[in-house]
């Protein structure tokens, strides 16, 4: 059988700076430097919803940056969730229509973009966190990432703080970037403690902490996991409710977790995420517009970030060194350290035939 397999085009050496209703727009847009200053370019962000101390999140703060370095960043346009998929085109279109020359949006809208990218040639189209085939689209790129290399060294972290035997991932939708992120986490689970079990459930949304809640719930009482992976955007939260019920351990994803909630009206969340799986979502749109404005030929063409990058990673702060033993934090940073250097190479959900080998991967892994 064919391999699944990535499109990985172009090259990239970074120094990086450091889902609900009809659309609607929020967050603050302005000018650049304060309306002083001669634009770079007008920017269109477009998510399903922020809010999510996650993933859309991320990508806000690389446009906060960008916007104070003089690009003209729109209000960040929320189209709501796949229940609006209908609207994206004409969402899209607006954007344009408002004088946006660069749109910025992830894989749910990438056919969407590659659709009206035919239509505007004169625009430049970002997909982030997919990797779809650019042949022939001259005013489309893409950043993916390498989730799953992040998501084994957590993987790793969750097997050696399991006192049970049992961890679990949890995640929003099933698709193949999130798929990538479990294969790595059960990859890093079985390097770890070949004999510990994973187990693994999909809520269905991006944005029900409740239903994410009782997932965990029954996953605690009915397989004794004591470790919890979420990668689910803002349904995440839910994943994080059920640690503190229960008394177990979270993994947070995208972000920094952990500082997100202790800086926010719920601090006692915090104290139940050992780390998070960092995907430096905004760090990348402002390494990527660095390169557009440098006059760098980075159209019609894609970059895949990982650890080499600093791309991906996990969040190694006081807490995380309180709470995980010496010997844990080292063999993490040594296998890091063998990821980057191309010593080891990590499994992908990439690699599988097809969806059924990576089924039958998972299912052995409980």
């Amino acid at each position: 059988m064919k391999k699944i397999s990535k499109i990985l085009a172009g090259a990239l050496v970074l120094s990086m700076a450091l889902t609900a209703c009809g659309p609607k727009e929020t967050t603050e847009s302005e000018k650049p430097n304060g309306g002083g200053a001669t634009s770079k370019g007008k920017i269109a962000y477009i998510v399903s919803n922020l809010g999510d101390n996650s993933f859309n999140d991320s990508g806000e703060r690389g446009m906060e940056v960008l916007r104070s370095e003089g690009w003209d960043v729109m209000k960040t346009i929320e189209t709501g969730d796949a229940s609006n998929a209908d609207k994206f085109d004409d969402t899209i279109r607006d954007a344009i229509e408002q004088g946006a020359e660069y749109l910025v949006a992830s894989s749910t809208y990438t056919d969407n973009f590659l659709r009206i990218a035919e239509e505007y040639p004169d625009q430049k189209f970002l997909v982030f966190d997919d990797s779809p085939d650019l042949t022939g689209r001259d005013n489309v790129a893409y950043i993916s990432y390498a989730q799953n290399e992040g998501s084994y060294l957590v993987g790793m972290l969750a097997a050696g703080m399991s006192q049970t035997g049992t961890v679990a991932v949890n995640v929003g939708m099933e698709n193949p970037v999130i798929n990538d992120f479990v294969t790595g986490f059960i990859e890093g689970v079985k390097a770890q403690d070949p004999e510990c079990k994973v187990v693994t459930a999909a809520c269905g949304s991006w944005s029900d902490p409740v239903i994410m809640k009782n997932l965990c719930l029954d996953q605690q009482r009915n397989n004794n996991a004591d470790v919890f992976y979420q990668v689910a955007g803002g349904s995440g939260d839910g994943l994080f409710e059920a640690a503190m019920e229960t008394g177990t351990w979270a993994i947070g994803v995208d972000s920094d977790q952990y500082q997100v909630y202790k800086d926010g009206a719920n601090p006692e969340k915090a104290d139940v995420i050992l780390t998070s799986m960092l995907k430096e979502v905004g760090n990348s749109f402002v390494a990527f517009f660095h390169q557009v404005e440098a006059g760098e030929d980075v159209w019609g063409k894609g970059m895949t970030l990982g650890l080499a990058d600093n791309s991906v990673g996990y969040v190694d702060n006081a807490f995380f060194q309180e709470k995980v033993p010496q010997e844990l934090r080292d063999a993490m940073a040594s296998v890091a350290d063998k990821v980057k250097s191309g010593e080891l190479k990590v499994k992908s959900y990439f690699d599988f035939a097809d969806e059924a080998e990576y089924k039958a991967y998972v299912e052995a892994a409980k």
